[in-house]
């Protein structure tokens, strides 16, 4: 796998602080240029997918709420062990505290913003490379 490096002080790097152990974490955040939609979390790491193919039925469109269901019905298991499910955030790496997010499923299939935790990974459809967010 890859490894992407940012710098701390890069634009799209920024820091939160975990409501749950209070402790910094620095994350980087796509543009929202990047059309970095839909993608899905897993539900026990930070890790996300983003697939051309669930963008493709995206613009295709149809029923919204229908269309959520196809692409979680074929959402991968994550290589954590966790499964990528809509609905689901970025955690705190130390206490696994889950970020919130202001949308609800449906609304985030065009949230344009992927979220990656310092050492999470983005992965995508089998011929695209994924790689690992690293912040040093």
């Amino acid at each position: 796998m890859k490894t992407v490096r940012y710098k701390p002080d890069d634009p799209y790097v920024g820091e939160f602080r975990c409501p749950g152990c209070q402790t910094q974490t620095r994350a980087w955040r796509s543009s929202g240029m990047s059309a970095s939609y839909p993608h899905f979390y897993c539900d026990r790491c930070s890790n996300a997918i983003l697939r051309a193919s669930d963008q493709d039925l995206l613009h295709a469109e149809g029923d919204r709420a229908a269309l959520l269901e196809q692409i979680a019905a074929t959402l991968p298991a994550c290589p954590c062990g966790g499964r990528f499910r809509p609905g689901t955030n970025p955690k705190c790496p130390h206490c696994g505290f889950e970020f919130t997010h202001s949308g609800d499923p449906v609304q985030r299939l065009t949230d344009p913003h992927v979220i990656l935790i310092h050492g999470a990974c983005l992965f995508g459809d089998p011929d695209w490379t994924p790689y690992q967010v690293r912040i040093e």
